[in-house]
């Protein structure tokens, strides 16, 4: 059976930008198992993996006979970073930005750049998420991951500006706590409006090189 052929469960844990390449990553494979604990003996709940970018999402959902959760968590990075390892929750409210701004963002999607707002404007456009939307975001710099490679290549893994185990814990039980609806899962409603401007990423790269 395809990858997109296979059926949601009830409430679906999707990890945004999921890393196998360092252990001690925040969205890496310590969170994968964090999660897939918390959910263990729940049939209702499963945890993917999906990094595959927002157009792939939505073909995935818009399948003949795919069906899906009337819950989504999204966990990935924040599109904007100001306090290294902060972790938030939004409820995802949705709305429609300008056309103009919509083909912007399409067009970094298909680039292959994941970006966590990228993917629920996008899923959004395309109708594909339930009413019930929610992302947890961390902060995390530019340049965590390279960090952290070089680090744990010398033998280490750590990054200086916070600590990847505890934001590791955190996001595993704040996703967690919305997975399940639980009271104490407090979220803070975020739209279109809110979302970060999207910079499209040739013009990145030539103010890069010039």
């Amino acid at each position: 059976m395809s990858e997109a052929r296979v059926q949601s469960p009830e409430v679906l844990i999707g990890i945004v930008g999921y890393s196998p390449v360092v252990d001690p990553y925040p969205l890496g494979p310590k969170l994968m198992a964090a999660l897939e604990s918390g959910i263990a003996g729940r049939d209702n709940i499963a945890v993917e993996n999906m990094t595959w970018g927002p157009i792939h999402i939505v073909q995935r959902f818009q399948d003949e006979g795919a069906i899906r959760p009337r819950r989504i968590v999204l966990v990935g990075a924040a599109s904007v970073s100001c306090v290294p390892g902060r972790v938030r929750s939004f409820r995802w409210m949705g709305g429609s930005p300008p056309a103009q701004a919509m083909q912007e963002r399409v067009y970094e999607a298909v680039t292959g750049v994941v970006d966590i707002e990228n993917t629920l404007v996008i899923g959004t456009h395309f109708d594909i998420w339930p009413d019930e939307a929610y992302s947890v975001e961390v902060d995390l710099p530019a340049d965590t991951f390279g960090n952290m490679v070089i680090a744990d290549s010398q033998g280490g893994g750590d990054d200086p500006d916070f600590s990847p185990q505890a934001v590791i814990a955190e996001l595993a039980e704040t996703a967690l706590a919305l997975a399940l609806a639980q009271p104490a899962a407090a979220a803070q409603a975020k739209s279109v409006a809110d979302c970060a401007k999207v910079e499209p990423f040739t013009r990145n790269r030539i103010a890069a090189g010039g």
